[in-house]
């Protein structure tokens, strides 16, 4: 019997979500996948799966972390406007600073043909409608200390334009827009939010 090969799956699942996360699913291939993660494709095979089972824990790892880093200050009992701008000019900072800029791997899965396998696209689902709810309970938080003055229609209204800048962000930031457009979209949305 073949001796297991003993190795950090978390440092394993990190590279191959980095790899993922540069390159997206169809431009990522099997060979690139075993030199980022020093492990032949039978032992990847084995550990994870193949690219589909490696893509989809990607995802994962992705969206845990990036709900961590980006989205907890906005689903926080405290979270307000103040929160809501440091985000949205996070992601325009990150355009002109990241390099090359990566913008987020759910929204570059979601223009791939992959988004169309049901594992994908309910992650990206997901992940979407926890971005909505983040930025929904922001706003709620917000109303509620007086900083801004919305019914529950407007809030929701607030929401859906707040996501689609938020994706925009994304989108416009790993196709390497300036960083001064990006922040001229942020003040815009800002702008309306307090209207």
């Amino acid at each position: 019997m073949a001796r297991q090969i003993e190795y950090d799956r978390q440092k394993v699942q990190q590279s191959l979500t980095d790899l993922f996360w540069q390159k997206g699913f169809a431009e990522t291939s099997l060979a690139e996948l075993e030199a980022a993660s020093g492990l032949n494709r039978r032992q990847l095979y084995n550990g994870i799966g193949d690219k589909h089972a490696m893509f989809v824990a990607a995802l994962d790892t992705f969206t845990e972390q990036a709900g961590r880093q980006f989205l907890a200050a906005l689903e926080s009992k405290d979270a307000g406007l103040g929160d809501i701008e440091a985000l949205l000019r996070l992601f325009a900072l990150a355009a002109s600073t990241d390099s090359p800029p990566r913008g987020c791997l759910v929204c570059t899965a979601s223009q791939e043909e992959i988004a169309g396998d049901g594992a994908v696209s309910g992650r990206i689902d997901a992940y979407f409608s926890r971005i909505r709810a983040a930025y929904r309970n922001a706003l709620q938080r917000a109303t509620d200390r007086g900083e801004l003055k919305l019914d529950a229609a407007a809030a929701d209204l607030r929401t859906d334009a707040l996501f689609g800048v938020h994706v925009a962000l994304c989108v416009l930031g790993r196709a390497g827009r300036p960083g001064d457009e990006l922040n001229r979209m942020v003040d815009q949305a800002l702008k309306d939010l307090r209207a």
